[in-house]
């Protein structure tokens, strides 16, 4: 009995020293097997600059395949940063590969078990993936490309662009005039005027910190509208999320036919923005620009001056065309730009480069308008033009080679064809200061006029079908056919520029009234059109004691002047009208007044969804697309006979509650007791309110009005669309 004590107690003591060892055995593996993890990571190239994701991999079983080689991470196309909970699993559960045996064991330095003396594990199995919520598959899109990837992208873009040098000005007045007069000019007038804006990435799908922002400020020469203009740079720095803010000089008087302020962006040492045109500035007060999207797409383009000799280079400038540039800065504001030099030899073998009498240009496009790129030598454009699409893309974005999306752009020396006249008004007198600007193909070429009104254009563009001339005091006019080669060519200017002097009072009270809506419908200057009424625009003039000044850029056939409360008054021909009275004297009849409050709303389709502005403000904004407001309105009674009005227009005033990139706007649909009347759209300003007007037709007594936002735009953290009602009025027409 004492015998059989002891044996058992042998026996169980045996058992215990196995599972120890067992133990042992087992901890040191996985030890092992998370050095092993270390090195395949050091031999795949993973540094902190440029992580890999790992892929997902079954821990609950060791694989037995023996003809499973694969390291358990795979590299993706781009860059993402790591995961530490990923490595750690792979590490902690991947077995470590015996290929002298093809089977996946412990390598312990000890003696392999047995499958009769391993111990049994419960079987486990993989979890199923469960599918990613909007925002998770955003943020894997953006860590599967993010700035690694950019950088990798824009490490092909130019670098070769200058600093602002001079061309950079205070908007301090004092000082801004010093630096003018320093340089030999009459300081243009200058408003100092605040401006923000964002810069996003299309690549890493968030703002660029510490990204050199640009703007660039035209100012007319000797308050010339359509003559050369004047560069001003003024730079600011992102902050980490990509804003910008700051004061910039900006010019009262706009460019004709030009932007008044253009963008240019470097982040990381590259120019990836040359030139994008900005179309609106408001002078004066603070303009929220919204979102740039930066284009990151590099191309190539291959340029060819086998025509000219000499030291050329070539410069890109975007959008921008570099020949309104005042001759006295039109270098030094070249300078700020990329440029590449024309090979003067082939290139030595082995080596890659442009051949002889060709350079090859390096930017960003944004596939939608051309960049222009000039031909320079001695400091002087030779020629200025924009390249065509090619007819078959090259796509070519391995190794060194980027997308070719343009064909050869061809610099042609043809000298021997200029185009001369003169720009005269209705009486054959010369007209000094006018622009001519060659029409046709994707090159353009501008002149300024003579004191005399004569022009020449020595190398005119080869598609030159006809020239168009524009001059502060007339309306613009174009004439064609015209081809190079043609001399004494006479461009008419026969209209002078409607400017309409206005004094409205009150029919009733006959006191001013200070803010008036007019309707313009203008005729067209030129063309197959020529004096047939263009479509309606409209504009809104204030003043502070009832006389107000009209101006516009074309022919006048009618106005209609309009205001909340009135009776709309149009009149036909008002320049021969002011011709004859001096001005045109007008007395507005009072209407019915039909202005609502958005945020006196009658229903709503879900409240929680809706926010009134602070301190009892008139607006009401939300954050969803798609969710109805409305209101009811007493249009009164209807008009009697002989009695004018019944119809309205209902007039919409909107902001943006956020930011959000420079070219959204809002779609909002519009409906009158649940039917449909139509579409509004609205451009999308964090500052301003801009308005948008359509036609609801005759209505009397009690009506809802319907609105609903259709188009959100939202990006996580970056940019989010919200709409605003700030304003709602109904025009009376009679």
């Amino acid at each position: 009995m004492t015998q059989n004590r002891t044996l058992l107690l042998l026996l169980f003591a045996l058992l215990f020293a196995s599972t120890g060892v067992w133990v042992a055995l087992g901890e040191g593996s996985g030890n092992d097997e998370t050095e092993t993890g270390v090195q395949v990571a050091a031999d795949a190239g993973l540094v902190e600059d440029a992580p890999l994701e790992l892929d997902t991999v079954d821990t609950a079983t060791p694989s037995t395949s023996s003809s499973d080689t694969t390291s358990p991470l795979e590299p993706l196309d781009l860059p993402s940063p790591r995961h530490e909970s990923s490595t750690g699993d792979a590490g902690a559960n991947a077995v470590k590969r015996n290929t002298s045996t093809g089977n996946n064991t412990p390598d312990t330095g000890a003696p392999r078990q047995t499958p009769a003396t391993q111990p049994t594990q419960p079987k486990q199995t993989a979890p199923a993936k469960r599918k990613l919520t909007p925002a998770e598959r955003e943020e894997e899109r953006r860590l599967k490309t993010g700035r690694p990837a950019l950088r990798n992208t824009l490490s092909r873009t130019p670098t070769r662009a200058g600093a602002a040098g001079t061309l950079q000005k205070s908007p301090e007045q004092e000082k801004w005039e010093e630096q003018w007069y320093n340089e030999g000019f009459n300081p243009p007038e200058m408003t100092p005027t605040p401006v923000s804006g964002k810069i996003m990435s299309q690549q890493a799908r968030e703002g660029l910190s510490k990204a050199t922002v640009a703007l660039i400020s035209f100012f007319p020469l000797d308050g010339i509208a359509g003559g050369p203009l004047l560069p001003v740079i003024t730079e600011f720095e992102t902050d980490a999320n990509g804003y910008f803010t700051g004061n910039i000089p900006a010019s009262k008087l706009a460019p004709l036919n030009y932007p008044p302020v253009a963008l240019a962006v470097t982040w990381d040492g590259h120019r990836i923005v040359g030139g994008m045109p900005i179309q609106t500035l408001d002078v004066g007060v603070e303009n929220q620009l919204g979102i740039f999207w930066a284009p990151e797409t590099p191309y190539t383009l291959d340029c060819n001056a086998l025509q000219f000799s000499g030291d050329l280079q070539v410069f890109a400038t975007g959008e921008l065309d570099p020949q309104r540039w005042h001759t006295a800065k039109r270098t030094e504001t070249l300078a700020y730009f990329p440029h590449f030099d024309v090979a003067a030899e082939d290139p030595e073998q082995g080596e890659t480069g442009p051949l002889t009498g060709h350079a090859t240009v390096i930017g960003t496009w944004d596939q939608k308008d051309m960049p222009y790129v000039s031909l320079v030598g001695d400091d002087q454009i030779i020629q200025t033009r924009r390249p065509s699409k090619a007819t078959t893309t090259s796509n070519k974005s391995s190794g060194n080679n980027l997308p070719e999306p343009f064909s050869e752009l061809v610099f042609e020396n043809d000298s021997l064809t200029p185009i001369d006249g003169q720009v005269v008004n209705a009486d054959g007198a010369g007209i000094p200061g006018a622009v001519v600007t060659t029409v046709g193909g994707n090159v353009t070429q501008s002149v300024i006029t003579d004191a005399a009104g004569w022009f020449f254009l020595q190398d005119p563009p080869e598609a030159t079908t006809a020239l168009i001339v524009v001059h502060d005091d007339y309306v613009e006019n174009q004439k064609g056919p015209i081809v190079p080669g043609d001399s004494n060519v006479q461009l008419v200017l026969g209209v002078p520029r409607p400017r309409i002097q206005l004094h409205v009072i009150d029919r009733v009270t006959q006191i001013p009234i200070n803010e008036i809506s007019v309707q313009v419908v203008g005729l067209h200057p030129w063309g197959k059109n020529a004096g047939k009424p263009m479509p309606e625009g409209f504009t809104t003039l204030t003043s502070t004691d009832g006389h107000f000044l009209l101006e516009w850029d074309f022919q006048i056939k009618s106005i209609t002047l309009e205001k909340i409360g009135y009776f709309p008054k149009t009149y036909q021909d008002p320049a021969a009208m002011q011709e004859s009275d001096g001005g045109i004297e007008v007395e507005l009849a009072p209407s019915r007044k039909l202005e609502v409050i958005p945020r006196d709303y009658t229903a709503v389709e879900r409240e929680d969804r809706w926010f009134k502005d602070p301190n009892n403000g008139n607006g009401i904004y939300t954050a969803w697309s798609q969710h109805w407001i409305e209101w009811e309105v007493d249009f009164g009674e209807a008009p009697e006979d002989g009695e004018e009005g019944g119809s309205f227009d209902i007039l919409l005033g909107c902001t943006n509650h956020g930011i959000v990139d420079n070219e959204y706007q809002f779609k909002v649909d519009v409906y009158v007791d649940g039917v449909k009347k139509g579409k509004l759209t609205i451009t999308a300003d964090s500052l301003t309110e801009r308005t948008g007007r359509m036609g609801l037709g005759k209505l009397s007594g009690a009506h809802n009005i319907r609105l609903v936002w259709t188009n959100d735009k939202w990006i996580p953290d970056q940019l989010d669309a919200n709409i605003r009602y700030g304003s709602l009025k109904f025009l009376e027409q009679p």
